[in-house]
C-alpha cells in the first residue's frame, strides 16, 4: 500500500475514467463480504452513447491482476457506479 490507500485502489485510479473507488462492507450468510466500489464518469447503461466497455473491461482486468499477482487481500463483489449516482465516503 502507499500510503493509506489499497493497492488495488491505487492501481484503478490510474485507469481513464475512473473518479474513485472504495470499500463497503456487508453481512451475508454469517459472514462480512467485502465489495468494492469503483466511480466511473460515464453513463453505465449499456444504450447510452458514452457507455465504454473498453473501460469496464481494464477495470476487470485490472483488479483481477493486482488481486492474483499483487496481494493477498480478498474481494468478494465488485460494484460499478456512474458518477453522481450516489453518496460516497
Amino acid at each position: 500500500m502507499r500510503g493509506n490507500i489499497a493497492i488495488v485502489r491505487e492501481a484503478l485510479s490510474k485507469l481513464p475514467n475512473v473518479s474513485r473507488s472504495w470499500f463497503e462492507w456487508s453481512w451475508e450468510d454469517a459472514m462480512w463480504v467485502k465489495t468494492l466500489v469503483i466511480e466511473v464518469d460515464f453513463d453505465t447503461n449499456p444504450d447510452a452513447p458514452a457507455f465504454s466497455q473498453l473501460t469496464l473491461d481494464a477495470i476487470e482486468k485490472t483488479v483481477i491482476g493486482v488481486l492474483n499477482d499483487d496481494t493477498t487481500m480478498t474481494v468478494s463483489y465488485l460494484h460499478v457506479v456512474p458518477k453522481g449516482r450516489r453518496d460516497a465516503p
